[in-house]
């Protein structure tokens, strides 16, 4: 039968359990590697379920028609977005475009003009319903048709696509390491009980 070199059961990192807390034996590392793996997959999942919901067919869409009720506005310092609010038939709702390079277009939009606009459905506010725009006209004239905002979308998912494999790479490596450890010390926690000083 095989046997681990395993360190002290009571021998624990000092810079962990610092000020009299329990720190962490070597023997948990298992434990610590395969949450960490875990944690970085879900993630990876995350950002592929994310990029599977910011597509969308032209069946899908909503068709919005109405008069400009606000100025473009560019918010968002990090990630900026163009919101437009819109005044149609039923209540005023919000916009939005993050393809910046039709800024120059839409933020020639006043209050007043009329705007046709193909969107998917983001969520609800209490003041108004946010949409995001796959297509956009201003008068008949197109300033954004649902085919470049289609591509736009996909470039976008692309980047995702690339961190979310960076991702999966990093929680297999984490992954590997955790069973190379379970396998050196023979356990995926310290079964030793934890003896915290009294005050």
């Amino acid at each position: 039968m095989p046997t681990f070199n395993a360190p002290p059961p009571g021998e624990r990192w000092s810079y962990i359990g610092r000020y009299g807390k329990p720190g962490i034996s070597r023997r948990e590392l298992p434990c610590v590697f395969l949450a960490a793996a875990i944690a970085v997959g879900c993630l990876a999942l995350l950002l592929l379920w994310v990029r599977w919901l910011t597509m969308a067919e032209e069946s899908d869409l909503y068709l919005v028609t109405g008069s400009v009720l606000q100025a473009p506005k560019l918010i968002r310092s990090s990630d900026p977005v163009i919101r437009i609010l819109v005044q149609t038939n039923g209540r005023p709702i919000a916009i939005y475009e993050d393809d910046l390079s039709l800024s120059p277009e839409i933020m020639n939009l006043k209050w007043g003009d009329q705007v046709t606009a193909r969107v998917k459905f983001l969520r609800q506010s209490r003041a108004h319903g946010k949409y995001h725009i796959w297509e956009l006209k201003h008068d008949g004239v197109t300033i954004q048709s649902y085919q470049d905002a289609y591509r736009y979308q996909t470039r976008v998912n692309e980047r995702w696509t690339t961190y979310a494999l960076g991702l999966g790479l990093l929680a297999a490596i984490l992954l590997t390491a955790a069973l190379a450890l379970r396998i050196h010390y023979g356990a995926w926690v310290d079964p030793t009980p934890i003896e915290v000083p009294e005050p």
